[in-house]
């Protein structure tokens, strides 16, 4: 397929439909973006409210690129800072196969993408973030923005200054760096490593009940609560132990700040019936 091309002027409205999509990237300062996943090789952009700066849609081959035309991407978040926050903004809706390659960035848009089955690289400054029932593997940096994954399928690694970072789903391994930024991980099933680095940052997990864990936790000043066990600054000595599970497998914890706190606790076991057909429940809330 030959380039093709089209920018939209602030003030104007679009609707592009495309053929075949296999790859996507996106470059938005600010507004709204969607980025759905369907079951066809099509793709459908739908842009309206476009004010500041043009935006430019292109298809080379199966590459859609969705930005605005003054961007590049090898050096995204330095380009963006000097944008102002409000110098751009649009409102777009894409719909892309399941299974496109996506390349995201944004500085303070606000931004949806569910229901893709792939791996994606997700960039923003300080727009908010939210990921819905993806399954593939994540790399997700923030500077403030808020990032929050839900129901996710795979493996994820994020990066963070201040923005607080959620995340909940059947996670295979999760991995952060971070400063002040608040990091809750909410991992069911088995979950295989759970690695944060963090400063003053607060980090939450929550487990499977039946799930054994090896903690491996050094802070300086902040309070461990994993478990049964309280510790209130290991200053660097560090500090390891093992929770037996019901069977053979282990969630590695690794989790290293310095007056951030660290929290491991247990998801409530499901409730179940006993002989009077009453329900009752086991575990932590």
């Amino acid at each position: 397929m030959a380039l093709e091309k089209w920018v939209v002027l602030p003030g104007e409205s679009r609707i592009i439909d495309v053929e075949l999509v296999r790859k996507l990237k996106v470059g938005l300062i600010g507004g709204q973006i969607d980025i759905l996943g369907h079951d066809e090789e099509s793709a459908r952009i739908e842009v309206h409210s476009v004010t500041g700066k043009d935006l430019k849609i292109s298809i080379d081959g199966d590459v859609l690129e969705i930005d605005h035309p003054q961007l590049g991407w090898e050096n995204f978040l330095d380009v963006f800072k000097s944008f102002g926050q409000n110098s751009a903004k649009a409102e777009i809706s894409v719909l892309v196969p399941r299974s496109v390659a996506l390349t995201f960035g944004m500085v303070s848009a606000s931004a949806l993408i569910s229901g893709l089955k792939t791996s994606a690289k997700l960039s923003t400054v300080n727009g908010e973030l939210q990921v819905e029932g993806v399954t593939g593997d994540l790399d997700l940096n923030s500077v403030s923005g808020e990032i929050s994954v839900q129901s996710h399928t795979g493996s994820i690694n994020a990066h963070t200054v201040s923005g607080d970072i959620t995340v909940s789903g059947n996670i295979s391994k999760f991995s952060s760096d971070g400063v002040s930024g608040d990091v809750f991980v909410d991992a069911v099933g088995h979950c295989d490593r759970i690695a944060t680095n963090t400063v003053s940052g607060n980090v939450t997990a929550r487990l499977s009940p039946d799930v054994g864990t090896r903690y491996v936790v050094n802070t300086v000043s902040g309070r461990l609560q994993l478990d049964s066990s309280v510790i209130k600054g290991t200053r660097g000595r560090g500090f390891k132990s093992t929770t037996e599970g019901d069977g053979n497998f282990y969630t590695d914890v690794v989790a290293n700040s310095v007056s951030g706190n660290v929290t491991v606790i247990r998801r409530s076991e499901p409730a179940t019936a006993d002989s009077d057909g009453a329900f009752s429940t086991g575990g932590v809330a």
